[in-house]
């Protein structure tokens, strides 16, 4: 049955179907060459693509399935390449160039003497049939029909393909075709880009073998931390800690050898992200317990860990290497923590409102285990983001999300809820002393433990009312945690409970107007 712009196998065959895009492989797009320009040899890839990968926007990534333009992630390429020039003018390509490639960015750096680049342009893959017609405008074509009944072949130029084709036939006549069955071009192998593609002009003094590196940043590559935190038996708090990393390629293309360095940092970025589709193939690579460490550094305001050795990084693939070598018998501080939360922001003036004071009502007791990181506690090191599994020897406990640690900062992971131990506020006393300027609060946290043994429970109290407080009683000794908290330190007994009262009071300066 006759039909309208059926070209979708065309581009297919010349687009879409093409085996899958490998940055590092040696069998490059023949390249248009401009007029001017002379013969050059085939690309060889030289030497061990560089690699480097930014974490941030791992989930965001994960989730994708098909490279496009703009993509989430970020990272930095640096690759070999080689080609044979002639002395004068050659024009030379690269493909395997991934689709969220910023190609303002691209740069490629002759490093043989006597080498200049002359200009540079991207040629982008065919995106479908309409692709194919304006690329062949101009060019001769070969169009199947049904005329009558019965079917014709007609070669010619294309001219235009507003409502049909127009084709210049070779016996001078025009011939509109409004309806075909197939449509075919003649040389589209030479013509047309079987895939995207960076082509450069560039002039050689000497003729013979030249080196270039083409650099360029990309999205579709993102990575994050994977901690393992095992608690040892005994009464003292100790945790073994396994780092490794979770590397995400979702830019179209794979990188069959490349030197891999993991930057824990999120530089701005102007280019936009989005999230398509795509057939993906997963695969995770254990670390190797006896293999050599990544190297830790400072770059620039950041940590960067590079990977010792070379990696495949597949495409649609995560794979999973090890950060650094495993940190035994660290000491921690298994803590219960109940926090009635609260706004976390300096209100500009004190908050006479009564509903400005945290939850109340029944409240969890939050299983926390704490460490400091530093070398003293077997630790004392920067830990880049990434969720942390947290075991008590066989048994799973929890996991938490732990953002960028620097070195002395406290990790506190909350690793779940406790079953046997509750808690319940109340607001027992509010009263506004404008005359005074003053606000006093009263509460009062019950506190239940229905486990063996005696415990404490670290109750963490919201006073967000204004900066300057002060408590003025309370049933247990408190502390100032921060500007906004204040903290108490409650023993529960086994089976019983435990009621902690307290009162706060806020002053404002005479100039100031609640």
């Amino acid at each position: 049955m006759p039909r309208s712009l059926s070209l979708l196998a065309l581009a297919c065959t010349l687009a879409a179907c093409s085996p899958e895009r490998t940055p590092d492989s040696a069998d490059p797009l023949p390249p248009v060459k401009p007029a001017e320009a002379a013969t050059e040899g085939e690309t060889v890839e030289r030497g061990v693509t560089a690699l480097t990968i930014y974490s941030g926007d791992y989930e965001a990534l994960a989730r994708i399935e098909q490279a496009s333009e703009s993509m989430p992630g970020y990272a930095l390429v640096a690759r070999p390449l080689q080609y044979t020039l002639k002395a004068g003018r050659n024009a030379i390509s690269a493909g395997g160039v991934p689709p969220a490639m910023d190609i303002e960015a691209a740069l490629l750096r002759p490093k043989t003497p006597g080498v200049t680049i002359e200009s540079q342009r991207y040629v982008a893959a065919l995106s479908g049939s309409q692709d194919v017609i304006s690329q062949m405008l101009g060019n001769r074509v070969t169009v199947e029909h049904t005329a009558g009944g019965a079917k014709q072949t007609d070669s010619g130029t294309l001219l235009a393909a507003n409502d049909g084709l127009t084709l210049a036939l070779s016996d001078g006549r025009v011939k509109v075709i409004r309806d075909y069955d197939n449509f075919s071009v003649i040389d589209g192998t030479r013509l047309l880009p079987q895939q995207a593609a960076l082509q450069w002009t560039v002039a050689a003094k000497t003729a013979g073998p030249a080196e270039f590196v083409l650099s360029y940043p990309m999205g579709g590559m993102a990575w994050r931390a994977e901690y393992l935190a095992t608690l040892a038996k005994g009464a003292d708090c100790l945790l073994t800690l396994d780092g490794a990393a979770l590397v995400a390629n979702r830019s179209g293309v794979t990188f069959s050898q490349a030197s891999l360095t993991l930057v824990a940092g999120e530089p701005n970025r102007e280019r936009g992200a989005s999230a398509p589709e795509y057939q993906q193939e997963r695969f995770a690579v254990a670390a190797d317990a006896g293999a050599a460490m990544p190297v830790e550094r400072t770059s620039g305001e950041y940590h960067a860990y590079r990977l010792p050795g070379t990696a495949r990084i597949g495409n649609g693939a995560t794979e999973r290497v090890a950060l650094f070598a495993q940190r035994p018998a660290i000491a921690c501080e298994r803590r219960y923590v109940v926090d009635a939360g609260g706004p976390q922001w300096q209100p500009p003036q004190p908050m006479l409102d009564p509903g400005f004071r945290g939850e109340t009502g029944a409240l969890p007791v939050v299983a926390v285990v704490s460490v400091q990181n530093t070398k003293a506690a077997g630790l004392g090191q920067p830990l880049p983001a990434g969720r942390v599994r947290v075991f008590d020897g066989n048994d799973f406990l929890g996991e938490s999300r732990l953002q960028h640690m620097a070195e002395g900062a406290e990790i506190r992971l909350e690793v779940g809820k406790s079953f046997d131990l509750g808690a319940e506020r109340e607001n027992t006393g509010f009263r506004v002393d404008r005359a005074g300027r003053t606000i006093t609060e009263s509460f009062a946290i019950t506190l239940r433990n229905a486990k063996p043994a005696d415990v404490t429970i670290n109750v963490i109290e919201p006073l967000p009312r204004w900066s300057d407080w002060e408590l003025v009683s309370s049933s247990v000794p408190g502390t100032r945690k921060d500007a906004r908290h204040a903290e108490f330190k409650v023993p529960v007994p086994a089976g019983g409970e435990t009621r902690l009262t307290y009162t706060v009071r806020y002053r404002w300066a005479q100039d100031m107007k609640p």
